[in-house]
């Protein structure tokens, strides 16, 4: 009995590559919706009367770790409209609390829930 020598099965290698060029593929996605980017959080101050904010202290955390804190001091015209604040970290959920003193040294507290997103800033209305 003789045996005859049967052809290479290409099939084979050509599940394996396409095998891996979709793992390859789907890890790369991955990675880029896990890295972190440049993300923005604005503090609307625009109900505060002019001069009325002298200092604000606003932190961005995610799961009792901070992301970013800001702490600017104005001088008598008071803090701007809008705080914009740049974290650097991956979209999903945070927590901003906003402190804001005014000029007599009062302290109010502000503490959202925000989506962090790469299309736009998310906005904290200051209370």
């Amino acid at each position: 009995m003789s045996e005859e020598a049967s052809p290479p099965r290409r099939g084979g290698l050509a599940a394996r590559l396409v095998f891996l060029a979709l793992l390859a593929g789907g890890l790369v996605l991955w990675a880029e919706l896990r890295r972190p980017r440049d993300l923005g959080v604005d503090l609307d101050l625009t109900d505060a009367l002019p001069g009325d904010v002298v200092e604000v202290d606003l932190t961005i955390s995610r799961e009792g770790r901070a992301l970013a804190r800001i702490d600017q001091r104005f001088g008598a015209a008071g803090a701007p409209g809008a705080i914009h604040a740049v974290v650097h970290a991956r979209p999903g959920p945070a927590d901003v609390e906003a402190v804001l003193i005014d000029a007599q040294g009062r302290a109010r507290r502000t503490q959202a829930a925000v989506e962090l997103r790469k299309d736009g800033a998310a906005v904290v209305k200051a209370r």
